[in-house]
């Protein structure tokens, strides 16, 4: 399953650090439930995903993070044996 997450959909007081490139290394926090990130030396929260009622959960997937201009894309992976 991808999931694609476009700048404007990120917390609002990090959607133009995202635009300018001020923001790196997000990744999954599956505690809280949100999407971290780098921005000036500290890590943040930029996007939440109960805003959209979605739980993530990884006790049967794992995940592949991408991201650029265009947003955060996430590539759900189930194990085969499933």
């Amino acid at each position: 399953m991808f999931i694609h997450i476009t700048p404007d959909e990120l917390e609002e007081e990090f959607r133009e650090s995202w635009k300018l490139g001020f923001i790196i290394h997000p990744s999954i926090d599956y505690a809280d439930n949100a999407i971290y990130a780098v921005f000036e030396g500290k890590q943040v929260i930029i996007f939440r995903f109960k805003k959209y009622g979605f739980i993530m959960d990884n006790r049967y997937n794992s995940y592949d993070i991408s991201s650029g201009s265009a947003g955060i894309t996430i590539r759900i992976k189930v194990p085969l044996s499933q």
